[in-house]
């Protein structure tokens, strides 16, 4: 009796010891579980709060356009780029082609014609698949854009000095003019790239917060060179209002297209980066499809201004007389004597109408001094 309740006993505490084993068991699974459960939704808690600062620091100024604004935005930037490198390849091919239209002037519409057709490619929109070509892009059109609009206002400058002073020889300032309008383009394109100030805006590459100091390391000098066109352009508009010559005329109305032109393709891309200061978060697709209709387009227009007035459309038609037709008819003859005639730059002011002329200027405008 003794045995059989003591083997009773036994087997009761063998059945107690083990349950009280599963259920530490069980236990500690439950511990192991809720441990497991807590850290996985700390992780998330902690990748959502990752995301949320991710997002937040994300970069207010990458512009998102639809697909189809992205689209129409290409087609833009193709049409004007093609014509700006159109335009650009004219001038430059037909001042290596022509030896005798090379003069201070055309030096410098050539040098500004290789700004233009550098900006006018990197404007393709081929660049922004990867950081590496966004960079290449955003460098490329800050570099050759301020070339540019710089050579622009030296070219102003070039103006002034012939209308309001005596200097008529201007070769020696040449250092300066390349000075000022590749080093300052290459400073800013430089600066903006170590500071990894570009990215996407709209659907190119660019210098991507519309806020920060870079950006107003490119567009301060575009508006003050604009000013300093618009000043130029009313000052010489003053001075040869005072002469009333059929001559003088024409010369007013080359002046005015070279500020035409200049405004036609930069004053939307400042009007563009006003509104994207003033209000970042709110870019509008029509500023920036105006941008890239006109300011790829610019190398087209100095084309017409600068190409057609330097008289290369004269030497294509005696070009083509000499070399591809093989004739020397009488029309090419009456065309030289037309261009011995033309005003391009500076007009012989004491030949004219006007028997006053200008005070010192007895000379051609730019155009017709120190051949090469």
């Amino acid at each position: 009796m003794i045995q059989i309740l003591l083997s009773t006993f036994i087997s009761f505490v063998i059945i107690i010891v083990s349950s009280d084993s599963s259920i530490g068991i069980s236990l500690d699974e439950n511990d192991n579980y809720n441990k497991m459960n807590n850290f996985l939704l700390s992780t998330t808690n902690t990748s959502s709060s990752n995301d949320t600062m991710i997002k937040e620091t994300e970069s207010p100024n990458d512009y998102d356009f639809s697909k189809g604004q992205i689209e129409s935005l290409d087609r833009i930037v193709y049409f004007s780029s093609s014509m700006g490198i159109v335009g650009a390849l004219f001038i430059i091919v037909s001042f290596f082609l022509f030896k005798a239209a090379r003069s201070f002037a055309t030096k410098m519409i050539f040098f500004l014609s290789l700004s233009d057709l550098f900006a006018a490619i990197f404007y393709l929109p081929y660049y922004r698949d990867s950081d590496l070509m966004c960079n290449l892009q955003g460098m490329g059109l800050v570099f050759f854009l301020s070339s540019s609009y710089l050579w622009t206002m030296c070219i102003s400058i070039s103006l002034f000095m012939v209308f309001f002073t005596t200097i008529f020889e201007l070769n020696h300032w040449f250092k300066y003019f390349h000075f000022i309008c590749w080093g300052i383009p290459l400073f800013t394109a430089i600066i903006s790239l170590i500071f990894h100030a570009y990215g996407k805006t709209g659907s190119w590459c660019f210098i991507s917060d519309p806020t920060s100091i870079f950006r107003l390391l490119y567009y301060l000098p575009l508006i003050v060179v604009f000013f300093i066109n618009l000043v130029v352009f009313i000052a010489i508009r003053w001075k040869i209002s005072q002469h009333s010559n059929s001559l003088v005329s024409k010369v007013n109305i080359i002046v005015s297209f070279y500020l035409i032109a200049f405004s036609l393709s930069q004053l939307p891309t400042i009007i563009n980066s006003i509104q994207n200061f003033s209000n970042p978060d709110d870019p509008q697709f029509s500023l920036f499809a105006f941008q890239l209709l006109l300011q790829p387009l610019q190398g087209f227009l100095n084309c017409v201004v600068y190409g057609i007035n330097e008289g290369f459309i004269g030497h294509y038609v005696e070009f083509f007389e000499k070399y591809i037709f093989r004739c020397r008819c009488r029309k090419s003859r009456e065309l030289k004597e037309i261009e011995s005639d033309k005003t391009s730059l500076l007009v012989d002011y004491e030949n004219s109408d006007d028997e006053e002329g200008f005070d010192g200027m007895d000379r051609l405008i730019i155009d017709d001094y120190n051949r090469v």
